[in-house]
């Protein structure tokens, strides 16, 4: 399911729910394991670990290293670091809490998928590997500490047993709630984290667990496994990428699996064990986790090489290669390895085998340990940046782009480090520029695209004597109107509410002489205009944002909007490392970047001339095209943001527009 997803998502559209299936099954075998052990009273923790890391460390290794390899020379270098980052996260198994980070990090969440993205399962396997076996020691400790002196050896282990069974029930129920809470609260995050996806690994465990009458009675139920079965194949078709999944949602899947499970096997009447047990399913089963290693990067790679996903006939080719690579690693890797009398006879060698990460590893680590450092705030002469679109320099000189792209650093350059995150509905309030000796208070407010002004702002209000005062949110205009999330999961309370508490503070305490604003509009919907970007939606949203402003206004406090920047509609980093000889591939229509319309410009006309909007774009782009590179400064760290660099050129040029846009700044000169 999970292969044929990533090579035809649109075949296949909720695929990915093969993953959950994965859980389950693993759950099923390691809790029948760790049973086994726990029936004769003991818990093994090194022999467990070691049959682990012995079993699935080595082919992970390899796979990352050539992963790595390939992808130094396929991929464009924009997105080496990123891919480093989650090369090293894959080989600790971390890569999943890695994603989920990203997810709410509004400069790393549309960052292209790597090569290795598919890790993110692995590691939510490994770190139950690693939590479950302890559940089992603490059932025993807990059936030792409540056990009556004199009780017999068949007693002590349904205590035990008990007591076991009782803890997976409860981690299931509570891992299951937290991940309906946490997929309505912030889906993206919650997809790749190990708290909503451990119930699933630990609803097979039940399955595990379950009194060997309860089991042999559902054995033989073989309709049992071909409603398992048909759900299973049902959610793959019924669960679609904007699914607020995991959630309730994967109990499709996941009870499909159990059932599947239960009465799938040979004792089933009439079940689906004669399909399961055919030769090329149990091959398929054989070298399932080496196809499910080697499939992911392939795709991705070719992806990245050929400049378009894998087609009709290019996606049997990738499937035939991958199949093979399988079968080589399950045999001459796997195998070797996982059977080897010398390691497996000794669980201290076996437990040695997870050093076989070290190699992704250090690959990976030698690589970001090298990354430039982040810019430090300067510009040389050489730098001009917007001054040579405003004919402030009419002779700019040879050097290299400032900056390189480096994703790792992006986020501090625009927004001082001060940004919250999707699912924020408190406030960080930072402060910078003169704060000893103010002349008067300045707020930044808004989104992502407010917080690239950032550097520009923050050196007008050092030079000013101003003291700056910072709001920013990710994916979050500034308005009242509730809109809904960018990817199409859910709508973003969290914004409103951190807005409403942004304009109390404002009001109350904060007290700012002029509110700096402004928006990115080009994901943004709402609930009754859900088409992204529309008319509608951005006249909904301005309204919001007039309403807000009205309160500031009639507080005495001014607002000065800027217009919003352009959005080029690609990676603009990437483009130029492509064109780096023909840098005009990369130029834009200033028709095409620039709305005529927008949230700003709506909110403007319902203020009936009380806020005076700066366009501050014709510092971005020239009087036809929006350029990559102005001035030998890359203008756009993505599609739309500004680089650090790029914002702060811009500070000599945008003080004049917002002192003549705004009365109260230009009272303090």
């Amino acid at each position: 399911m999970v292969v044929i997803y990533h090579l035809y998502p649109s075949v296949l559209p909720g695929g990915f729910a093969g993953v959950d299936v994965f859980f389950v099954i693993s759950g099923y075998l390691i809790t029948g394991q760790l049973r086994r052990g726990y029936a004769q009273g003991k818990v093994g923790l090194a022999e467990f670990w070691g049959r682990r890391a012995r079993r699935l460390i080595p082919a992970a290794a390899l796979v990352l290293t050539v992963t790595w390899i390939a992808a130094r020379i396929i991929e464009p270098p924009t997105l080496f670091a990123n891919t480093a980052q989650q090369i090293l996260a894959s080989a600790l198994y971390y890569q999943n809490w890695q994603l989920s980070s990203d997810a709410v990090n509004y400069f790393k969440s549309g960052n292209a998928a790597t090569p290795v993205q598919h890790f993110w399962s692995l590691s939510v396997e490994e770190q139950f590997y690693i939590v479950w076996p302890l559940l089992f020691l603490l059932a025993a400790l807990l059936s030792a500490m409540f056990a009556t002196r004199g009780t017999g050896p068949a007693r002590r282990a349904r205590t035990r047993g008990a007591a076991v069974g009782v803890l997976t029930a409860a981690l299931v129920i509570a891992s299951l709630a937290y991940s309906i809470h946490e997929t309505n609260a912030n889906a993206p995050a919650a997809y790749f984290m190990t708290a909503t996806r451990m119930w699933e690994l630990g609803a097979g465990g039940i399955l595990a667990l379950a009194p060997a009458r309860l089991t042999r009675t559902l054995a033989r139920q073989g309709w049992l496994g071909w409603s398992g079965l048909a759900v299973v194949i049902a959610s793959a078709f019924l669960l679609t990428a904007s699914s607020a999944f995991p959630g309730a949602l994967a109990l499709l899947p996941v009870l499909g699996a159990v059932a599947l499970i239960a009465g799938g096997s040979a004792e089933g009447r009439g079940g689906p064990s004669r399909l399961t047990s055919a030769r090329l399913m149990v091959f398929i089963g054989g070298i399932s986790y080496s196809l499910y290693l080697w499939h992911y990067p392939l795709i991705n790679l070719y992806t990245d090489w050929q400049g378009r996903a894998p087609g009709p006939l290019s996606g049997p080719v990738i499937l035939a290669v991958t199949v093979l690579l399988a079968w080589l690693t399950k045999t001459f890797v796997e195998d070797k390895v996982r059977l080897a009398p010398f390691i497996a006879r000794h669980r201290w060698r076996s437990l040695a085998m997870a050093l076989t990460a070290v190699v992704p590893v250090a690959l990976a680590a030698v690589y970001i340990s090298g990354e430039p450092a982040p810019w430090n705030g300067t510009l040389g002469p050489h730098y001009p940046g917007a001054a040579a679109l405003t004919g402030a320099v009419t002779n700019v000189p040879v050097a290299p782009i400032l900056k390189p792209p480096d994703p790792i650093s992006q986020t501090l350059d625009q927004t001082g480090g001060c940004l919250d995150d999707f699912g924020a509905s408190t406030p960080t309030e930072c402060v910078f520029g003169d704060t000893a000796r103010p002349v008067l208070t300045v707020a930044l407010v808004g989104d992502s695209a407010a917080g690239q002004w950032f550097d520009s702002l923050n050196a007008i209000a050092v030079h000013r004597h101003w003291k700056l005062v910072t709001e920013l949110h990710s994916s979050c205009p500034w308005s009242s109107t509730l809109v809904l999330n960018w990817n199409g999961i859910g709508d973003l309370t969290a914004c409103q509410t951190w807005g409403a508490v942004v304009l109390h503070g404002l009001i109350t305490t904060i007290r700012p002489d002029v509110v700096i604003t402004t928006d990115y509009p080009s994901l943004l919907s709402t609930p009754d205009h859900p088409v992204n970007a529309s008319q509608a939606a951005m006249a909904e949203i301005g309204a919001g944002m007039a309403q807000y402003w009205t309160r500031l206004e009639n507080a005495g406090i001014s607002v000065t909007p800027i217009k919003e920047s352009p959005d080029l509609d690609e990676d603009v980093p990437t483009c130029v490392e492509q064109h780096s000889t023909d840098l005009a591939q990369c130029d834009v229509p200033v028709s095409a970047a620039i709305l005529r319309d927008s949230p700003v410009t709506d909110a403007a006309k319902l203020m009936n001339g009380k806020v005076t909007v700066v366009n501050a774009n014709s510092l971005i782009c020239g009087p036809k095209v929006c350029a990559p590179v102005v001035g030998n400064v890359l203008v756009f760290g993505d599609r739309h943001h500004l680089t650090g660099p790029y914002s702060k050129s811009t500070a000599p040029f945008l003080e004049p527009l917002l002192l003549k846009a705004s009365k109260t700044l230009a009272a303090k000169l």
